[in-house]
């Protein structure tokens, strides 16, 4: 899933179950290799890029830390992996460093020419599922049999790699229905496109005939974010595409994504990204 390469864009994609088993279903994927790294390695953060040819699984079996792909955030832990395609920019830190991790990413391999049969091949999405003691214990056996020579081995790899995906859509089925997956992708949509807009939690329970608690709590599970976190990495997102691209002022700009303080905007901005808004203009090569 790692490699050593240059920046790359964003991309997103909020999926189902349904969509990933008929991928899985009609693609010719094949097992490539698994490693296994934790918080002891002193490693982070880890900034490097996902292997420019395979896909991938990040699988947590313990703790909880943070995870970045192209610039997308996801709250790693037990009961949620991500996956995600060739060459994508990550990042992983840890959420608190006075306790351990530990996570095993699980590559696989689909061939050039069955690109149309898998399109979530090079796109990043969450899976929610439930905890499955079968998933570590599979995964510990695909690493220790990698290694093995002969066409045995690799066979054996092959039904591993097989059962592990079956454990993946077993446990996803299991943790999160389908019509409330769909309905977390639609309020995601809902988000995106009202993100300039002063909405509250309360108000996006209204819109879909929702409890505000129950709404929340099914939103974080799917996503790994709260609806207000959402809305505020799709705020700075928008605001770094005006700032690349136009020669608003910053607090043209501000106004434009919904925040009204121009002062605001600039904190918070610079809390996502590590430099102001101005700062982040001038690296673009944009005035304004």
């Amino acid at each position: 899933m790692y490699s050593d390469r240059g920046e790359r864009g964003p991309s997103v994609l909020e999926t189902n179950i349904n969509e990933i088993t008929e991928c899985f279903y009609r693609a010719n994927v094949s097992f490539a290799g698994v490693f296994i790294e934790d918080s002891r390695s002193g490693r982070t953060p880890i900034n490097r890029r996902t292997n420019a040819f395979c896909c991938g699984f990040l699988v947590p079996f313990h703790g909880k830390f943070s995870l970045e792909l192209d610039g997308v955030p996801y709250e790693m832990q037990p009961g949620t992996i991500v996956h995600a395609g060739p060459d994508m920019r990550v990042k992983i830190d840890s959420a608190d460093p006075t306790k351990p991790w530990r996570f095993a990413v699980v590559h696989y391999w689909v061939p050039p020419h069955e690109g149309e049969d898998y399109p979530l091949a090079h796109r990043h999405f969450p899976i929610a599922m439930n905890e499955n003691a079968k998933i570590p214990d599979l995964i510990h056996q695909l690493f220790e049999l990698q290694s093995a020579p002969g066409a045995a081995a690799h066979f054996r790899g092959k039904l591993l790699f097989t059962n592990l995906l079956g454990e993946f859509i077993e446990s996803a089925e299991r943790r999160l229905p389908n019509t409330e997956v769909i309905l977390i992708e639609q309020v995601m949509e809902f988000i995106r496109q009202k993100h300039a807009e002063p909405l509250s939690i309360a108000q996006i329970a209204e819109h879909f005939k929702m409890d505000r608690r129950k709404l929340a709590a099914s939103f974080e599970r799917h996503v790994g974010l709260s609806p207000s976190s959402y809305m505020i990495e799709c705020r700075l997102l928008k605001a770094k595409e005006l700032l690349h691209t136009c020669d608003c002022s910053i607090k043209q700009i501000a106004e434009c994504v919904g925040y009204m303080d121009n002062l605001y905007f600039s904190k918070a901005f610079k809390k996502k990204t590590g430099c102001s808004p101005s700062e982040f203009r001038q690296r673009s090569g944009t005035t304004g």
